[in-house]
């Protein structure tokens, strides 16, 4: 009976493992799909007046800051900074659950948008 508690004790907790590893790999699949969604939306207005667009701060590096910044028309800014923010949330969550390492440089923000090709870039 005594080995029986051993054999599945270390079996529930190797299957634990599998989840964690499993749960990891699924939040970071969403975080990837979450910032295709993101930048598909910012690149769904082309580009044609600069004083229409504006740049907001994306992520959360695990010490602290964004990971980028990121162009966004004004016209699309409700929902584009909500799924900005559901990013940023998800990464720093992440970030904490799975004890993630990154550098700490500080990403500067941006002066300005300006238009290229009917694409917005940003000016620092």
């Amino acid at each position: 009976m005594k080995w029986i508690s051993i054999i599945v004790l270390a079996g529930l907790m190797s299957s634990c493992q599998l989840f964690g590893e499993e749960g990891k790999s699924y939040r970071l699949d969403e975080l990837e799909q979450l910032e295709k969604d993101i930048i598909q939306l910012s690149e769904s207005v082309s580009c044609t007046n600069s004083a229409e667009w504006n740049s907001t701060a994306m992520g959360s590096k695990a010490c602290g800051g964004p990971t980028r910044y990121i162009a966004y028309h004004r016209s699309v800014e409700s929902s584009f900074l909500d799924l900005v923010a559901q990013y940023t949330t998800l990464q720093q969550a992440y970030n904490e659950k799975f004890n993630v390492v990154s550098d700490c440089m500080l990403i500067v923000a941006p002066k300005s948008v300006t238009c290229e090709g009917g694409k917005p870039i940003l000016v620092y």
